[in-house]
């Protein structure tokens, strides 16, 4: 009897069949998300980095330190540490997928390094949606409000904690259901896959079970436009570094006023009624 695994897609599979795995699962796994030389490249613009994080969280809160790991690095503003993430927040895939699934302008909600170190336990399960409990007690009938990727910048085993997930969570009737651990299947991929889902599945870090090696991933998510986001891009990412990246990449990052509607004017995120986009210097 063969292991239940997460269905795999390549890139160039319609973006049509893609959705329609994630729409029966909950998330599924692409191979080769992105070339080995982004991945390259995301390596090492964000080594330094990597390196002088320190593991787990000043945060006294119990819950907190469960929820981030006592053993997991994680930071935020990638598109000011690294340039090639903004080739990934420019990714046709991934745009493709959330101009069909949020049927609205979106932007980026977050985009993390999740460095899972030797001897980090399994991470709470939990979906992502929870930022806005709304979604939470409206559940399956929610509208889709985020879809994500999880970034394998090295391989994910399940030994090097590989992303667990419940597959139909995102289909529950409710979503205060609690999970069983034991129905969780782990996104195993090399290097350059990603792991695709939407904010209504449920999740979470494997653990991390070896004695010296570091499971490298990468978190980006992008949430409906009239949603506050779960990281302040404009403020970590400065217009000075923005302004070289294209402007879809400037929009994901707050340097434009979503739009219900492409041609609609904006209402919110707005400086005198206006887009913000007028007000940013030449």
């Amino acid at each position: 009897m063969s292991t239940p695994r997460l269905k795999e897609y390549r890139p160039n599979d319609p973006v049509e069949s893609i959705m329609a795995g994630i729409e029966e699962d909950g998330g599924v796994i692409v191979r080769d998300f992105i070339s080995q030389d982004l991945l390259r490249r995301l390596n090492t613009q964000l080594d330094a980095d990597i390196q002088k994080t320190a593991a787990g969280t000043d945060l006294a809160d119990p819950e907190a330190v469960a929820f981030w790991g006592g053993q997991t690095k994680r930071f935020t503003r990638l598109a000011a540490r690294a340039p090639a993430f903004a080739e990934l927040l420019d990714h046709d895939l991934m745009h493709s997928w959330a101009s069909r699934a949020l049927k609205e302008e979106y932007w980026l909600n977050t985009g993390q390094a999740m460095i899972v170190g030797p001897g980090e336990k399994e991470q709470v399960l939990h979906r992502d949606l929870t930022l806005w409990p709304m979604f939470v007690e409206a559940g399956r009938q929610a509208p889709e409000c985020m879809v994500s990727i999880l970034l394998a910048l090295s391989d994910f085993t399940v030994d090097v904690g590989a992303t667990r997930m419940i597959p139909g969570s995102h289909r529950w009737d409710s979503f205060h259901t609690v999970a069983d651990p034991n129905t969780a299947l782990s996104a195993v991929m090399p290097a350059g896959s990603a792991f695709l889902y939407v904010g209504k599945t449920i999740h979470g870090a494997g653990a991390n079970r070896t004695e010296g090696t570091w499971r490298r991933g990468l978190h980006m998510s992008f949430v409906l436009g009239w949603l506050t986001p779960e990281e302040a891009s404009p403020i970590g990412v400065p217009w000075e570094i923005a302004r070289n990246y294209s402007e879809r990449v400037q929009r994901m990052l707050g340097y434009v006023s979503p739009r219900h509607k492409p041609a609609s004017a904006p209402l919110q995120w707005l400086i005198d009624f206006k887009d913000v986009r007028m007000f940013l210097p030449e």
